[in-house]
């Protein structure tokens, strides 16, 4: 049998591969023996992995609502299904089972997502490539596929979904700016209001005071209207074109950019806390220009979303209509695989495959590697980065710029303190700096560690707000569980912070007096990024655990209804 690696580059879908990259794509390549008439996938599962045949024989069959069987294919020797589930999460449209004895590989999305990240070249490869001759096969992904792909954040995202820092598995189902319309409006009353001066200086104002084309020609004074009028259209699209409307398979994404103040707020609200969407068209300009806005109201104190001014809003309901089915789908899809799989734990059920062993498998070690001990410069990073990830725990710290503007007068005073004993070498007066200096050093190390301490922290289960004074001399702590927070908003609120990358993250929660507030913290996207990447395993954990003892409870209620079935103490319910 040829090796794993050899096999890939024989599917159509990684011809385009080299030896290199599919040798990558091997080691995310997990391979399953099923024995004959096995079940691989069912019907309405999750489904958010792609599937290759490498020996055997599949046999995929829908059924609908009544049961009714609606198509079946078999799938040979290289033959997969289906690309589309690399890139996006839906659910299987058939249960697929083996007709003989059957290898399959198996290839989950979030790791193809992940070598395609560190491989940015392949997804070029991958691209549909339709034959030129009848009897050729197609290769690469399939248009559907392609689509979902170059949704994704490794498909070199414009400027816009690098700011709102998707999370691995979120897809841009869509995008806008305000409409171009706006933006011409913008600049036509300018330009208008230029030209009219620039006639009236030339037309009338100069001919009545004498002004000759050789003192003040018209030619000059058309020359600095045309200037402003360049720098005006310029400023005003850059403002136009940095703000931004996305809707993610996860989230609603606000991107607001000031050109006047250099500020920048991106609001990001969970497509789970959308309640309603309202699309209004004030007139019928409007209505023509297919012109409007879209007002989301969500469970967050702040109410609602505005997506104004955008160009056919109507996509904007549909969008998230879609998305709020497909959520649906996806969770009563969770919610069997784990009945099943609860049933046939109770049951001890032996799973249907076995998983074949790498083909290069090294020794494993006697005993675990002992922890590398920590250097010096690590355990200075802990006390003063900005961010430090200590096991399940990031610690955020407030920007240097808030320490230097805490500390520079006692940093000009020590030196005012060092130069005058170093001049006035008076036996008085070095014993007074002395004593100066001391106070204001011992100062200088308060602020410092009031600094230090003053931190925010994001676990697996809370958003924490810590306010410690130096030394231990008091503490003061907010925090708010993940699965309360319902707004997160990333703002730089002037120029200094957009060039430095600083601001504030404000965390909305569902309590009226539990928001948390970071304050002057480096990199406000990514962390607004951490906290619903956070909320999200969280969410995931606390289904699970909410589930897990209802589904107890449904195993041994069918264990019990089997036993009485069986010991034939249920009398039938309808006559014979």
């Amino acid at each position: 049998m040829t090796s794993k690696a050899e096999f890939l580059g024989e599917v159509s879908l990684f011809a385009g591969m080299d030896e290199d990259e599919l040798e990558l794509l091997a080691e995310i390549a997990r391979e399953y023996e099923y024995p004959e008439r096995a079940v691989v996938v069912y019907q309405r599962d999750v489904a958010d992995r792609l599937y290759i045949v490498r020996t055997g024989r599949l046999q995929a069959y829908a059924l609908d609502e009544r049961g009714q069987p609606q198509w079946d294919q078999a799938y040979l020797t290289g033959d997969y299904f289906q690309d589309l589930w690399l890139f996006t999460t839906l659910t299987y449209p058939a249960t697929v089972k083996t007709a003989s004895v059957s290898r399959v590989l198996v290839i989950k999305g979030s790791d193809f997502l992940d070598f395609l990240e560190r491989n940015p070249r392949v997804l070029d490869k991958l691209a549909p490539f339709e034959p030129e001759m009848e009897g050729e096969e197609a290769m690469g992904l399939s248009e559907r596929a392609w689509e979902e792909a170059l949704k994704t954040r490794v498909a070199a995202p414009p400027k816009a979904f690098k700011a709102a820092r998707l999370l691995p598995e979120e897809l841009v189902l869509y995008q806008s700016r305000r409409s171009r319309w706006l933006f011409y409006l913008n600049i036509a009353w300018p330009t208008l209001l230029l030209f009219s001066l620039a006639a009236l200086l030339v037309f009338v104002i100069m001919p009545r005071v004498g002004l000759t084309q050789g003192l003040v020609g018209a030619e000059i004074v058309f020359a600095i209207v045309f200037l402003l009028e360049l720098g005006v259209v310029v400023y005003r699209y850059l403002d136009w074109s940095n703000d931004h409307f996305i809707i993610t398979n996860k989230h609603l994404v606000h991107r607001e950019f000031s050109l006047r103040t250099f500020s920048s707020v991106i609001n990001k609200t969970p497509i789970d806390q959308v309640q309603s969407v309202e699309i209004d068209k004030p007139s019928l300009l409007s209505n023509l220009l297919r012109v409007g806005t879209a007002r989301i109201t969500t469970a967050a104190q702040q109410g609602a979303i505005y997506f104004d001014y955008i160009d056919d809003p109507l996509r904007v309901s549909e969008t998230i209509n879609e998305v709020r089915q497909q959520v649906r789908l996806l969770d009563a899809g969770r919610e069997q695989a784990t009945m099943r799989t609860a049933i046939e734990k109770h049951f001890q059920v032996p799973p249907t495959y076995q998983e074949v062993a790498p083909e290069e498998e090294g020794e494993a070690s006697s005993s675990p590697p002992s922890p590398p001990r920590k250097s010096a410069w690590a355990r200075f990073r802990e006390r003063f980065a900005y961010r430090v990830e200590t096991g399940d725990t990031v610690t955020y710290r407030k920007h240097l710029f808030v320490l230097v503007g805490q500390t520079w007068m006692h940093v000009g005073v020590l030196i005012i303190i060092a130069v005058v004993a170093w001049f006035v070498r008076i036996t008085p007066v070095i014993i007074g700096a002395f004593v100066a200096l001391l106070i204001d050093l011992a100062s200088l190390v308060w602020r410092v560690e009031d600094w230090r301490n003053d931190t925010f922290q994001l676990t697996p289960r809370y958003v924490i707000d810590i306010d410690r004074r130096p030394f231990g001399f008091g503490e003061s702590r907010k925090q708010a569980q993940l699965s309360d927070i319902q707004n997160v908003n990333a703002d730089r609120p002037n120029l200094l912070a957009t060039m430095f990358n600083y601001g504030f993250v404000y965390v909305e929660t569902a309590g009226t007096n539990a928001n948390i507030t970071f304050e002057n913290v480096v990199d406000p996207n990514r962390i607004q990024s951490d906290i619903f990447k956070r909320r999200e395993q969280f969410l995931q954990q606390q289904r699970v655990r909410e589930g897990e003892q209802r589904r107890k409870e449904y195993a041994v209620l069918l264990d019990v209804y089997k036993q009485a079935t069986e010991q034939e103490r249920i009398p039938n319910r309808t006559r014979p």
